[in-house]
C-alpha cells in the first residue's frame, strides 16, 4: 500500500505534471528568416496541467507579454472537497510581437502559474530578422 501511495505522489509531482503537457510554436518556424519591417505573429498551442495558469511570450529573454484567456480549447475540471479544480487546460492563439531589429532573436512561449513562476513547460525558437 505504501509503495502504491508513493507512486501516486511521484506521479503528481510538478515535474511529472510538467512533463505531461506541451508547448508548440506553430509559426514562425525555428530558423525562419523574417522581415524586420513586418509585424511578427507568433502562433502557439499549449496543453498544461493544473499548476499552470496562463502563458507568457518572451523575446530575447526580455519582458514578457501575458497571453491569458486567448483561445481556451478545453478545460478539464474535477470536483473534490467541495470545490472545482482545473486538472488540465488547452490554449492556443496568435500574438503580434514587437518589431524585431535586424539580427538573430530568441522567441519563447512558456506556461506560468498565477504568480508568474515558470512551470517548466516552454518552447523556444530562433529567427533571423533582415
Amino acid at each position: 500500500m505504501k509503495i502504491a501511495l508513493a507512486v501516486v505522489l511521484c506521479a503528481l509531482s510538478p515535474a511529472a505534471l510538467a512533463a505531461s503537457g506541451y508547448v508548440k510554436i506553430i509559426s514562425p518556424q525555428d530558423g525562419a528568416i523574417v522581415n524586420s519591417a513586418d509585424t511578427l505573429h507568433v502562433k502557439y498551442e499549449t496543453k498544461f496541467a493544473h499548476m499552470g495558469d496562463h502563458v507568457h511570450l518572451y523575446i530575447d529573454g526580455q519582458d514578457h507579454e501575458t497571453l491569458r484567456n486567448l483561445t481556451i480549447r478545453t478545460t478539464q475540471d474535477i470536483y473534490s472537497d467541495g470545490k472545482w479544480s482545473v486538472v488540465s487546460r488547452e490554449m492556443d492563439g496568435k500574438k503580434a510581437a514587437p518589431q524585431l531589429a535586424p539580427g538573430k532573436h530568441k522567441i519563447c512561449v512558456g506556461v506560468v502559474d498565477k504568480a508568474h513562476n515558470p512551470t517548466g513547460l516552454e518552447k523556444c525558437i530562433e529567427v533571423t530578422a533582415q
